[in-house]
C-alpha cells in the first residue's frame, strides 16, 4: 500500500501496468490524498501515464475531455490503452522475421542459393501464429442450418410447435427445464 504523499513522487507512475491497473491505484491514492480539484486530478493523472498515452492525448485535436472532467480522461486514457494494445497485436501476427545478418567475424562462404520454398496456394492453408486461420462464417451457418427440420427434436415434416416431444423431459433444454421448475 502507498502513502498519500506519494502522489508526489513518480511512484505511482503506470509504468508497465496496464491503464485500467494504473487508474485503480491512482484513485485509491487520489481519495487518500484528498484532492479534490479536478483540474490536479487530471494533471496528475496525465503526468503519470506512459508517455505514449500521454502524448496521444496532448496531441488531440478533437474530442479531448475537459480539463475538469477526470473521469472522461480516465475513460479517454483507457481507450486509447486497449487501442495501442490491439494496434501492437495486429502488428505482431503480422510481422515477417528478418534474415539473420551474417557475422562480421566470420569469413562468408560462397554457397549456392538455396531454392525458396513454394508459398502455399492460399494463405490460410498452413496456419501458424503469424499467419492464423480466417474464420469462415457464412461456412459455419450452412454448416449448421438444415431446412424443414425441428429445432427440437431434429426430424424433419414439423416444427418445434407443432413436436410430440416438446413436452418430454429427455427433449428439453436447460432454459425450458427452468421454465418448468419455476412452475412447480
Amino acid at each position: 500500500m502507498s502513502s498519500p504523499d506519494s502522489v508526489e513522487t513518480t511512484a505511482y507512475f503506470q509504468g508497465k501496468r496496464s491503464v485500467d491497473d494504473y487508474l485503480d491505484q491512482f484513485r485509491n491514492l487520489i481519495y487518500d490524498s484528498g484532492y479534490t480539484d479536478p483540474k490536479t486530478v487530471v494533471v496528475k493523472f496525465c503526468r503519470g501515464l506512459d508517455r505514449r498515452i500521454s502524448t496521444a492525448l496532448a496531441g488531440m485535436v478533437f474530442g479531448r475531455p475537459s480539463d475538469t472532467d477526470p473521469e472522461a480522461w480516465f475513460r479517454l486514457a483507457v481507450r486509447i490503452d486497449q487501442n495501442r494494445v490491439a494496434d501492437e497485436a495486429f502488428h505482431v501476427s503480422h510481422r515477417q522475421p528478418y534474415p539473420p545478418t551474417p557475422s562480421m567475424n566470420r569469413p562468408l562462404a560462397i554457397s549456392r542459393p538455396v531454392p525458396a520454398a513454394p508459398l502455399p496456394r492460399f494463405a490460410h492453408s498452413n496456419p501458424s501464429p503469424g499467419n492464423p486461420v480466417p474464420m469462415d462464417i457464412d461456412a459455419a451457418r450452412k454448416a449448421k442450418a438444415t431446412p424443414d427440420t425441428c429445432r427440437h427434436c431434429g426430424k424433419t415434416e414439423h416444427w418445434v410447435k407443432e413436436c410430440d416431444l416438446r413436452f418430454d423431459v429427455r427433449y428439453m433444454d436447460t432454459d425450458e427445464l427452468e421454465t418448468l421448475g419455476e412452475g412447480v
